[in-house]
């Protein structure tokens, strides 16, 4: 008896813990919360922010850069800065410098590029078309990442559909065992006639068993991507769009998806940066021209003889001019490596507009069969609805028999099935045509 207690206990204890994390969820808040809580879709921000740090840094090589330097040293001692002067009766030493052992300095310089053969502009615009394109991969995550979601929402949707249909199922069987049962009891039915009908139950009790089983494995896998507990429960309450889908032409989507997809533009940006990479690459041919200013408050100051143990500050100014005279050609090849990277990414990007052109054609296909089959399988529906009443009717007028109307229940269950199913795909389609569109 306490055994048996224990496990009503700990029955009442699992059930409630998957009762308590059952929530109701609709299609807006489980897309903001997947996508808030996206691992990977953070990663990619963060790359981009990565890259806007680059961009912007890049944009200070423009700006003159001041520098401050400072040193001490101690030097060891050595004999002082001596001239010895002929004289009578004997020549005499005369002490130019005192030797200074304490050198101290500081120094500020100011640097401003004057010309780099466009080095410094290709580089920042090699970074900003790096950050713009990280930006769109970023998007485009965002949408391949919101099509995942709305998949597994909708499946989960689809999942409990189906147990509520196996549940459904299992009802009508019972009033139909009960009403068998009032049939045998005025033997207007056999034995064997209740005994197929418990068999159909005992194979709507698995069906109902395998949906809740790939009811929860779905929503683990949603669980998992948007976030959440993966033994927590999801409620879904949007319900799918069932308008017919408008007349597509597939060369304006096409154009439309070319236009407004963001993987298509990132891969433009990355296009664009390859090449300012080869304008950067060509400035190694040319002289690099710096404005360059020095204040130096050192003791001694060097410019000063002698030198004296005191702080002096002095000033230059100037301009700095360097060139690459001979460097085995370095230049002419980094020239061609980077056009031969342009074309690479001039080449990805052809493939890139063939796979949308594709999948935007696939994705028009996909809809309009689905749409296709959801009348199909509406009609399949309205007329096994049609026949399971009437062959109810008759079998309760015993015009009928029990496996005719056993045959009308599985019927009727593939038809609500099949159009749960239909709907379900109809919906996805359209979800997936969004996407191939830049939707999301």
């Amino acid at each position: 008896m306490r055994r048996l207690i224990l496990m009503s206990l700990l029955f009442c204890w699992f059930g409630s813990g998957w009762a308590q994390g059952k929530e109701p969820m609709s299609l807006e808040a489980c897309l903001q919360t997947g996508l808030e809580n996206n691992k990977g879709l953070d990663a990619v921000w963060a790359k981009a922010q990565g890259s806007r740090a680059a961009a912007d840094q890049s944009a200070t090589a423009l700006l003159p850069s001041l520098k401050l330097s400072a040193g001490y040293s101690r030097l060891s001692d050595v004999p002082p800065f001596e001239m010895t002067i002929p004289g009578f009766p004997a020549p005499k030493t005369i002490t130019i410098a005192e030797p200074v052992l304490d050198n101290s300095s500081i120094k500020l310089t100011l640097q401003q590029p004057l010309y780099t053969g466009g080095r410094v502009t290709g580089n920042l615009k090699i970074n900003r078309k790096n950050y713009q394109a990280d930006s769109s991969d970023y998007l485009a995550q965002r949408c391949q990442a919101a099509l995942n979601i709305k998949t597994l929402y909708w499946r989960l949707y689809q999942a409990q559909k189906v147990k509520e249909l196996a549940e459904e199922n299992l009802r009508i069987l019972e009033s139909h065992f009960n009403d068998v049962g009032n049939l045998l009891g005025q033997g207007l039915a056999t034995e064997n006639d209740r005994l197929k009908v418990k068999l159909q139950m005992s194979n709507a009790r698995l069906m109902l068993i395998d949906a809740e089983n790939n009811r929860r494995a779905i929503g683990i896998h949603l669980n998992s991507f948007i976030g959440r507990p993966l033994d927590a429960q999801i409620d879904p309450t949007s319900i799918p769009d069932t308008l017919e889908a408008a007349v597509l032409s597939p060369p304006e989507l096409i154009q439309r998806a070319l236009a407004e997809r963001q993987d298509i533009a990132g891969q433009k940006y990355r296009r664009e940066a390859t090449a300012a990479g080869r304008t950067t690459a060509k400035s190694g041919w040319y002289p690099q021209v710096f404005a360059v200013g020095n204040y130096t408050y050192a003791n001694p100051n060097p410019r000063i003889f002698p030198a004296r143990d005191q702080f002096d500050a002095t000033w230059d100014a100037g301009v700095m001019l360097s060139m690459d005279l001979w460097n085995w050609q370095a230049a002419k090849h980094q020239v061609r490596q980077a056009g031969s990277l342009l074309r690479q990414a001039e080449d990805r990007l052809v493939l890139l507009e063939d796979a949308v052109r594709i999948e935007v054609n696939l994705a028009v296909l996909e809809v309009q069969q689905a749409g296709e089959k959801t009348a199909v399988s509406r009609s399949g529906l309205d007329q096994a609805q049609e026949n399971y009443r009437n062959v109810k009717n008759l079998f309760l007028e015993g015009m009928a028999t029990n496996s005719d109307l056993l045959d009308a229940e599985v019927l009727l269950l593939q038809a609500k099935v099949g159009h749960a199913g239909a709907l379900m795909e109809c919906q996805i389609a359209k979800d997936k045509l969004k996407k191939a569109l830049g939707e999301y």
